[in-house]
């Protein structure tokens, strides 16, 4: 039944567990049906929390991306909704983790998980966090390094960093957005933010 799915037309109101054996075979139809079955939804669920369009977008496009380099490793999943969904949350939590200070990172949480309270283990793995995020940006070019730590550190808006460095609102949001895709990619999964997830699934 698979091999005769061959075209996109065919496999709109394909089962997600068929879309599932496709894309573990390596079928860039069956990616591009769940795509547009559930792209919609998920920019919406991860823009509610990260409040900004073009973050949400990438975080969206990230997922994809993840799922599709995980074909032929997916043979138990139960539900493929849940689990791109499950990626979705871990890359928009590394997210709230570049865009936001620690305070507002922790409040970020209760978007996601409504029975968060506040741990020493907790506050001893996001410090830890904060001081390898700061490592990096210390790596972003000068320019760049500067936009970012005028947002993230002085919590200027963008117009207000544009006037004091005499550039345009636009640059300032490349930059941002930039500087932001930079700092994820060093965040990878064998970092500390399995563990931030990890214990903060387990007060679900």
């Amino acid at each position: 039944m698979i091999n005769s799915l061959n075209n996109k037309k065919q496999l709109t109101g394909t089962p997600d567990s068929l879309l599932l054996s496709m894309i573990n075979e390596g079928n860039e139809l069956a990616l591009t049906e769940l795509y547009d079955r559930y792209w919609e939804s998920l920019f919406l669920y991860v823009v509610k929390v990260l409040k900004d369009q073009d973050e949400a977008s990438d975080v969206v496009q990230e997922t994809f991306i993840a799922l599709w380099q995980k074909r032929g490793e997916l043979l138990n999943i139960q539900s493929l909704k849940a689990y791109i969904f499950s990626i979705a949350r871990y890359k928009s939590l590394r997210c709230i983790s570049l865009s936001m200070s620690l305070e507002r990172h922790k409040s970020s949480f209760l978007e996601f998980f409504r029975d968060y309270d506040q741990s020493p283990e907790v506050d001893l793995i996001a410090s830890e966090m904060e001081a390898f995020l700061e490592a990096h940006i210390q790596r972003l070019p000068e320019r760049m390094r500067e936009v970012f730590l005028l947002s993230r550190k002085e919590h200027l808006s963008y117009a207000e960093i544009a006037a004091r460095l005499n550039i345009s609102d636009k640059t300032v949001k490349k930059q941002i957005h930039n500087s932001l895709k930079f700092l994820r990619s060093k965040l990878d999964e064998q970092h500390m933010w399995a563990t931030i997830l990890l214990f903060t699934v387990s007060k679900m």
